[in-house]
C-alpha cells in the first residue's frame, strides 16, 4: 500500500515539475540543428534574435566579439579559470558598452558569463555562424582534387555555379589530396 502511494506521489511530483517547464514550441527553431553545448546556446540566441528581428545585427556583433576575444588583454581575463566570474562579467560588460552592442548580444554574453561559459564563446559563435549560413541558404561544400590544378578547380566551381548550389562564394574548402588516386592505381586491384 505504501509503495503504491509513493508511486502515485512520485508521478504527481513528476507531472508538477514537468508542467512548469517552458514548452520548446515557443523557441523559434533554426534551419539546422547544431548539437552540443555550443549548439544549445547558439539555438537559443538564434531564437531570441529572430524574435526581435535582429539576426543580421547580432551576427555582425558576434563577429566583433570574436575579434575582441582574440585581444590578448581580454583573453587573459576571460579564458583564465582562476579569475572570478564577477570580474569576467564586469570586464566584458564594460567592453560591450564601449562597443554599443545590441541588448540581445549583451544579454547573451552576460548569460554565458553567469553560467561560467565564456570560454565556450568562440564555439557558440561558430555554431551560430553555421545556423546563419543555413538560414541564408548557403550550402557548405568541399572540392578535393588529386593534384593541384587551377583549371581543374575552376571547372569544379563552374559546375557548382551552374547547378545553382553555389551563387557567389567559392567552396568553403578546396584541397589537394593525392590519396584520391590511390584507389584507382593501387596494386591490389
Amino acid at each position: 500500500m505504501a509503495a503504491a502511494a509513493a508511486a502515485g506521489l512520485a508521478q504527481k511530483v513528476r507531472h508538477f515539475s514537468t508542467s512548469l517547464i517552458r514548452p520548446a514550441s515557443k523557441l523559434i527553431q533554426p534551419p539546422i540543428q547544431v548539437f552540443g553545448l555550443e549548439g544549445r546556446y547558439a539555438t537559443a540566441l538564434y531564437s531570441a534574435a529572430s524574435k526581435q528581428k535582429k539576426l543580421d545585427q547580432v551576427e555582425k556583433e558576434l563577429t566583433r566579439v570574436l575579434t575582441l576575444l582574440k585581444d590578448p588583454k581580454l583573453s587573459v581575463i576571460v579564458m583564465n579559470p582562476h579569475v572570478k566570474s564577477a570580474v569576467k562579467q564586469k570586464t566584458v560588460n564594460e567592453i560591450l558598452a564601449k562597443e554599443k552592442m545590441s541588448p540581445v548580444t549583451v544579454n547573451f554574453i552576460n548569460l554565458l558569463a553567469e553560467n561560467g561559459r565564456l570560454k565556450n564563446t568562440p564555439g557558440v559563435i561558430s555554431a551560430f555562424a553555421k545556423i546563419m549560413s543555413a538560414f541564408r541558404g548557403e550550402v557548405l561544400c568541399s572540392v578535393t582534387t588529386a593534384q593541384v590544378s587551377k583549371w581543374h578547380a575552376k571547372l569544379h566551381l563552374e559546375v557548382l555555379r551552374a547547378s545553382g548550389f553555389l551563387s557567389l562564394k567559392p567552396p568553403s574548402q578546396a584541397r589537394c589530396s593525392p590519396v584520391v588516386l590511390e584507389h584507382y592505381f593501387h596494386p591490389s586491384h
